[in-house]
């Protein structure tokens, strides 16, 4: 458990170190992939509901970036 709120850079190089043999590249693929389709399942009003607790940028890791978001 984080003591502060994860970056969505911090949570992704963590995810890294979490699974075997993977880079920060492949460990960004892998969370985009996982949360993207949790977002398709969730749908839009409990996405937004998620994405309003978490820290600015996850919005990119779930696939749904915010009108004006520039990666």
């Amino acid at each position: 458990q984080a003591a502060e709120p994860l970056s969505p850079e911090r949570f992704v190089r963590a995810a890294a170190a979490w699974i075997e043999g993977a880079t920060e590249q492949t460990a960004l693929w892998d969370t985009g992939a996982v949360l993207s389709t949790a977002a398709d399942a969730a749908g839009d009003d409990l996405l937004d509901r998620v994405l309003f607790q978490l820290p600015p940028g996850y919005d990119l890791l779930f696939g749904r970036p915010a009108p004006g978001h520039r990666p």
